[in-house]
């Protein structure tokens, strides 16, 4: 696999938050910024993009980028560089490829967010010289990728591992922006668990629903419901994760996102429901582990698209 030596520039489009930064080719985080959004609708999103990614490229801002990856949340069309669909947002068929490349005036890469974090996680993270392993984000939604024999699988229409629709709520499950109710989306990533939290009779925080972070903190600080709340979420990631385990017997799953921050929250009654749900004795060798690449694997995963060549 070649690759370029020169520092690029990551673009990770959040469903809260943009992050951009300036990425070494050895995986170093060499400048980064976050910003929020104005308005989730297309021609904002790109305008925040677009001048955050001037700002990185300002004279004295640091080296000059040789490429641009992009973190696309949901359907991409790598091929294209079009920005096919976001449950989150509603955008739909952005040439975010294009317009960065003719604004920016550098080559772009774009995929798949959680596409992305899987190749950074092989490259740089816990999955260096493993072969077969799946990766799944949770924070304001959740994704999933799936890497076989050395490399990211797309499936045959470009949208393997949606690890987020897995059905994980039969009764009485919430409505998710895909339109179906009781996915993984839906149920464990960000708002899914502040309005679990809320229903059950949660503390609101200056008139808001808690969120996630705090949510945690108060598990930590040994307050019961947030506890139950966590223990719940673990029952929905070991639930999807063991419909994958069972499917594509990999080597690893590997949990990222804003909320693996909790892992050791989540991580006892995930671990209980993998073992309940998985033929044992073909899974019993598979390792469930949070991400090595820590708040930063998004951005990495951006970086590491830009920085390889040829098919990832």
């Amino acid at each position: 696999m070649r690759s370029i030596s020169d520092p690029v520039l990551a673009i990770d489009i959040g469903g809260s938050k943009l992050s951009t930064g300036l990425v070494a080719a050895d995986g170093t985080v060499l400048k980064k910024e976050i910003a929020a959004w104005d308005a989730l609708d297309a021609d904002s999103v790109m305008r925040t993009i677009l001048a955050a990614a001037r700002r990185m490229l300002e004279p004295g801002s640091g080296p000059t980028p040789a490429a641009v990856g992009v973190n696309i949340p949901g359907l991409a069309d790598p091929e294209r560089g079009i920005w096919i669909e976001a449950v989150f947002s509603g955008i739909r068929n952005v040439p975010i490829g294009t317009l960065l490349s003719e604004a920016l005036g550098l080559p772009v890469r774009i995929d798949n967010d959680v596409n992305n974090c899987a190749l950074a996680e092989s490259r740089f993270g816990a999955c260096r010289g493993t072969a077969d392993f799946v990766w799944l984000t949770v924070s304001n939604g959740c994704g999933g990728a799936v890497f076989l024999d050395g490399h990211v699988y797309r499936g045959a229409f470009g949208s393997a591992g949606e690890f987020g629709h897995i059905r994980v709520e039969d009764e009485g499950g919430y409505r998710c922006g895909c339109g179906n109710d009781g996915c993984l989306e839906a149920q464990a990533a960000g708002p899914g668990l502040a309005r679990r939290y809320r229903e059950a009779g949660g503390a609101r925080t200056d008139g808001r629903d808690a969120t996630a972070r705090e949510i945690a903190e108060r598990a930590r600080n040994g307050e019961r419901l947030a506890l139950e709340v966590y223990g719940r979420e673990g029952y929905y990631l070991g639930k999807a994760l063991a419909a994958v385990l069972n499917v594509l017997n990999p080597a690893k799953a590997v949990v990222g996102g804003g909320i693996s921050a909790a892992f050791d929250l989540f991580e006892p009654e995930m671990v209980r429901t993998i073992e309940r749900m998985t033929y044992r004795e073909a899974s019993r060798r598979v390792s469930v582990e949070k991400t090595g690449l820590g708040y930063d694997a998004a951005l990495v995963g951006a970086a590491t698209l830009a920085l390889m060549r040829g098919n990832p």
